[in-house]
């Protein structure tokens, strides 16, 4: 797990509100990130920046998945968790931003790791997309709104119109 971290906060001492923000490779990374910084400031609660890297859910056979692909995707969602870290989240604030990369059904394990780290909050985008392409495929945001047992924000792009 890579983090960026300011004077390592002493998370014993505080309130512990964790705010989990999950993003991709979209343009919608940024707009998702800026909330967050801004609810993160307000709440003053530590960020993971959560990324994961969609792997088929059945097991394929040895070899199928190819890792350098899987390594250069990984490298590129590290550079997009350092730039978002970087742009939106105030190193002086005191507050711990972390990342992580996992692989597997994107809503599934967003869903799993923020129970795991017991998150106050998902923060996650959409893509917009009409009602039709969203009943026929479903999308992660969605997904995670419906079987999460945490709150979740979905942040949608203000310029797209319903």
């Amino acid at each position: 797990m890579s983090s960026n971290s300011t004077e390592g906060p002493n998370l014993d001492s505080k309130a512990g509100k964790v705010i989990l923000v999950a993003v991709d490779n979209s343009d919608y990374a940024d707009l998702v990130s800026k909330e967050a910084a801004r609810l993160s400031f307000d709440m003053k609660g530590d960020v993971i920046m959560l990324s994961v890297l969609p792997v088929p859910t059945i097991a394929p056979a040895e070899g199928e998945i190819d890792e350098d692909y899987l390594d250069e995707e990984e490298e590129k969602l590290e550079k997009l968790h350092n730039r978002l870290i970087d742009t939106y989240f105030t190193k002086d604030l005191g507050l711990l931003v972390e990342a992580k990369i996992l692989h597997g059904d994107p809503a599934d394990k967003i869903v799993r790791f923020a129970d795991e780290i017991n998150a106050d909050l998902i923060v996650i985008g959409t893509r917009g997309r009409g009602r039709i392409a969203s009943v026929l495929l479903g999308s992660v945001s969605e997904k995670v709104a419906h079987h999460s047992k945490r709150s979740v924000l979905i942040v949608k792009n203000p310029e797209l119109k319903q």
